[in-house]
């Protein structure tokens, strides 16, 4: 049997864990440049309040029904999460970390204290309300997918008290019965429309199509999902995930820049972040991407008339793997000079790293004979002394100590579990 954890609304109860103030308030938590609504608590949504809705389409609501406003702070629920993660990890040790909220149990085998599945799914939810005071919801199933479905059902079917458990056929038939097709983990909109043109609206009805239809008109993922339907597990537990094929950021800025350098700089520093996270996962990349674009809303002052607009993009694939940042920096700034025009008001810089391999592979070319092993060295400790003593202790020359390009959120709460200066005080 697998089981899965899922925080209830979990950037909202981040900030109603520091603040018990705002419990049974509406809050509304936004998105990287205060733009639009990420997170939303079931006040919030109950007062119609859409995700991804602009911010400043809700002014009037705000006002009427004292809607609290919070700027993402990621600090706070990463480490949050990873708290979350760590005490799953007392109840049964094989825990597939699924997303920031999200977590799969494999608890088959640990269930034996307990005197049924509802019994450690309850326990389960008493432990984070009491240790992290955060709602989760809990559901259990033969399958991956099914336990998706249980904890959809648990959310939202009140007298289920957070846990289902779909432990039998007629359980399962029942919950398939009127389960909304697009409501399934891995249906997306366009599948979800093609299965309903073919007159398959409920999840009962896609587990009893044909084999090699739903093959042809799903691929062998859609076949996958219909035998984990039927209750044959497809999706194994992942404990240990695969490392990424590929390593992407793309954080706008504090406000549009005209300047190379300032967009430089935060390209360095964007950079900085993703090498960190390419070492963690020990691998090299043979290959850097940059963008930039501008921001197609912006308005041209004095006149409003729309600003112009400008996007563009290059990839340069590097002599060998290496994850040094010093090497990595040279081929991305060379890259943001040959698609930096000026004139314009960029909103973004974006950096990726593709064509990953593991850190021990090492393959001389006809030119070269590998990557500086001295710079990897280097770099990573450089992650050491960043780790102890803060993000950027150390860090490039390119990297300008007061830049101004950064996102000022208006709406940040303090990084409560992470920052000495920023702990809650009992008076």
């Amino acid at each position: 049997m697998y089981g899965l954890v899922d925080a209830n609304n979990f950037y909202a109860s981040c900030h109603r864990a520091f603040d018990p103030t705002l419990e049974g308030k509406p809050i509304v938590v936004l998105s990287n440049r205060d733009g639009n609504i990420v997170a939303r608590s079931n006040e919030a949504k109950a007062l119609g309040i859409g995700m991804g809705q602009a911010f400043f389409e809700t002014k009037d609501l705000r006002e009427q029904h004292d809607i609290r406003v919070f700027s993402s702070n990621y600090e706070l629920y990463g480490d949050v999460s990873a708290r979350l993660m760590s005490v799953l990890t007392q109840f049964v040790p094989d825990v597939e970390v699924y997303s920031i909220d999200e977590a799969f149990l494999l608890c088959e085998d640990y269930v034996g204290i307990y005197p049924s599945y509802s019994g450690l799914g309850q326990d389960i939810r008493e432990k984070m309300k009491q240790w992290l005071r955060l709602p989760v919801c809990v559901g259990f199933a033969p399958t991956k997918t099914l336990a998706k479905v249980a904890n959809r059902l648990a959310k939202k079917n009140p007298e289920l008290n957070g846990v289902c458990v779909l432990d039998s056929q007629e359980a399962i038939a029942e919950a398939l019965e009127h389960f909304p097709i697009a409501d399934l983990w891995g249906v997306g909109r366009k599948s979800a429309g093609k299965l309903k043109r073919n007159g398959i609206e409920t999840a009962a009805q896609l587990r009893d199509v044909n084999d090699d239809w739903i093959r042809q008109t799903m691929t062998v993922n859609g076949l996958r999902l219909v035998h984990e339907l039927r209750g044959l597990p497809c999706k194994l537990l992942e404990v240990n995930p695969p490392a990424k094929k590929s390593i992407c950021t793309e954080p706008g800025f504090g406000q549009v820049i005209p300047d190379l350098t300032q967009i430089n700089d935060a390209l360095t520093v964007h950079l900085s972040r993703v090498c960190e996270k390419l070492r963690r996962q020990e691998s090299l990349c043979g290959a850097v991407t940059v963008w930039l674009r501008t921001n197609p809303y912006r308005r041209t002052p004095g006149n409003g008339q729309p600003a112009k607009q400008y996007s563009n993009s290059v990839t340069v694939r590097l002599p060998h793997p290496t994850s040094s940042t010093l090497e990595i920096v040279k081929y991305a700034e060379s890259a943001l000079k040959a698609i930096f025009r000026f004139g314009y008001h960029y909103a973004k810089v974006g950096v990726m790293l593709t064509d990953l391999v593991p850190q021990d592979y090492r393959q001389a070319g006809v030119f070269v004979s590998g990557p500086d092993e001295r710079l990897i060295k280097l770099s990573k400790a450089m992650d050491k002394v960043n780790k102890r003593y803060g993000h950027d202790t150390l860090r490039m020359a390119s990297q300008l100590y007061n830049p101004e390009w950064p996102m000022k959120p208006q709406w940040l709460t303090p990084r409560y579990t992470t920052r000495w200066d920023d702990i809650l005080e009992a008076k």
